[in-house]
């Protein structure tokens, strides 16, 4: 039995509403998604696994929003407004207000 094996066992031995919270620098998520999203010498990639699967599209999402953040911050501050005492909630709030008041009618 493999080592994922034994994990994914132990794993339906615990409560599945259990999370766990982990804190990690945009370059080491970037890495980390990466990393799950190579092919190992087989061809077989992490993606076969559904825990894995499921985490990396919980990882995917959280960088790539991330990376929207950024990007409307400094679009925002680019534009002339002080952005720097929102949080990133409502950052991503304002520059979607902005992008539907460019846009009348379209929604995204």
């Amino acid at each position: 039995m493999s080592t994922t094996d034994h994990m994914t066992d132990q794993f339906h031995a615990f409560d599945a509403e259990g999370t766990l919270a982990l804190e990690l620098e945009l370059p080491e998520a970037e890495a980390l998604r990466a990393w799950l999203l190579r092919a190992t010498a087989d061809g077989v990639t992490s993606l076969d696994d559904p825990f894995v699967n499921s985490a990396l599209a919980k990882l995917a999402r959280a960088v790539d929003t991330v990376h929207a953040t950024v990007n409307v911050r400094r679009e925002l501050e680019q534009a002339g407004l002080e952005v720097a005492h929102l949080s990133d909630e409502q950052v991503r709030e304002l520059g979607r207000r902005v992008s539907e008041a460019a846009t009348p009618g379209i929604r995204v």
